[in-house]
């Protein structure tokens, strides 16, 4: 398996190019871009780097409660897709949030059934997938879906279509309490894309605030009080299992690095010296899928 990295803060700082030299010269193999054009693609090609997941357009839209703005929103997704797929790219990344977080995921649920397989055929069209990612948004509403079991068999059953998938991420699992291995084990054919992050539990803190938000704040950059996201390695899940139960599901996409560690990411030098990390323990078990 190839590791790649989602493109992190550092990039903006450093200039797109030179991170790109960069990521080749340190080992990764690919990159995630929010969005891919000519100028992208060409430095991409000429340090001998893949082009990961592209961010899909207006994402917000697929669950928005006015068919108008569903429409709309499917169009950009069509004139967007359709200039990424002839860039090369194959899998298109996003998180399923309505419009307003206010939005009851129930309610959410109601007008993705409606957008989603419209989506799915033209994803389907471009020989591209969606990789959904397990984020649950922001508190105290969490109105994301597709970060729950309940919600991504809802989604699977309402949507078939094997252009629509999962980007695995075991660190949301994590921190939501729920058990990232039987997770893999589930929704292991659908994962098109994975995120290669890890989460710490502060077990003491956690007795104080348990799976809540801190009343009083969080100490994290990325996280919270009773948890914090980490590079692989720092946190609680077992990558040599991750690796071989996506080996199980003949997974044969890129683990990319996210950074999201409140440890690696104060400065440049600190989110390189993150990443060269997480590539490191990845590359431990990468040579098995």
């Amino acid at each position: 398996m190839d590791i790649g990295v989602r493109t992190p803060p550092c990039a903006g700082q450093m200039g797109f190019a030179a991170f790109a030299k960069w990521c080749a010269e340190e080992g990764f193999a690919a990159i995630d871009v929010g969005k891919v054009d000519a100028e992208i693609k060409s430095i991409l090609d000429g340090e001998g780097l893949r082009l990961g997941t592209v961010d899909l357009p207006q994402s917000n839209t697929l669950c928005n409660p006015d068919a108008a703005a569903r429409a709309a929103g499917l169009e950009v997704h069509k004139r967007e897709l359709e200039a990424a797929a002839a860039l090369g790219a194959k899998v298109a990344f996003t998180v399923l949030m309505p419009p307003d977080a206010n939005q009851p995921r129930r309610v959410s649920f109601d007008f993705l059934k409606d957008s989603l397989p419209k989506l799915a055929e033209l994803l389907e069209s471009l020989d591209m997938s969606l990789a959904i990612e397990g984020w649950p948004g922001g508190g105290p509403q969490y109105p994301s879906l597709g970060c729950t079991p309940e919600t991504l068999r809802a989604i699977f059953a309402a949507a078939p279509s094997s252009a629509l998938g999962i980007c695995f991420d075991p660190s949301h699992l994590v921190r939501l309490g729920i058990d990232h291995e039987r997770f893999l084990v589930e929704f292991g054919s659908r994962v098109k894309h994975c995120h290669g992050k890890d989460t710490e539990l502060i077990e003491e803190d956690r007795y104080l605030c348990g799976n809540l938000d801190s009343t009083f704040g969080g100490r994290y950059v990325c996280g919270d009080r009773a948890w914090r996201y980490t590079i692989p390695g720092e946190g609680e899940v077992d990558w040599l299992y991750v690796m071989n139960r996506l080996d199980d599901a003949k997974y044969g996409g890129l683990m990319c690095v996210e950074l999201e560690d409140h440890h690696y990411w104060q400065t440049v030098e600190l989110q390189q010296l993150g990443l060269t990390r997480a590539l490191s323990v990845l590359e431990e078990y990468a040579g098995r899928v």
